[in-house]
């Protein structure tokens, strides 16, 4: 199987256009299972969960996988840097949310939904760059 056609790859394929919609910034990578040190850089980090989440009784499945979309982007004690970095993650969450209810999904096979689980954190700063996080669902059917 090519990179191209895991559901991953599709997921980060469909986040650049969310976060094309969001800033104007065009020198940024979306990474998996990496996070560099350089501003504006993302990674989309599969986390372990159970997936199936349904099964019914003619055998089809729901399935769901659970990512963290992580960020690195520049810090200071300015609160103005601060409230973009979160107003950037509450943009992100309105984008997706959108997109669901409009039927705009990654080009995954049978997927039924994508939704934000929370809300952008804070996970850590060096005083210059932050890392947020956000988890993101989808759930498909198998």
């Amino acid at each position: 199987m090519e990179y191209e056609d895991l559901r991953i790859s599709k997921l980060r394929e469909y986040l650049f256009g969310v976060i094309n919609t969001l800033t104007e910034n065009r020198n940024y990578q979306i990474n998996a299972d990496m996070l560099s040190n350089d501003i504006d850089n993302y990674s989309l980090d599969k986390i372990p969960t159970a997936s199936v989440v349904e099964r019914w009784i003619m055998g089809i499945e729901i399935h769901r996988d659970v990512y963290s979309f992580r960020s690195r982007m520049a810090y200071s004690q300015d609160t103005i840097d601060n409230l973009s970095n979160i107003g950037f993650f509450e943009q992100f969450e309105n984008a997706i949310k959108t997109n669901n209810d409009e039927g705009i999904l990654p080009n995954i096979d049978n997927i039924q939904s994508i939704e934000c689980l929370n809300c952008g954190t804070l996970n850590n700063t060096d005083g210059v760059t932050a890392e947020f996080n956000i988890q993101i669902q989808i759930t498909y059917r198998k």
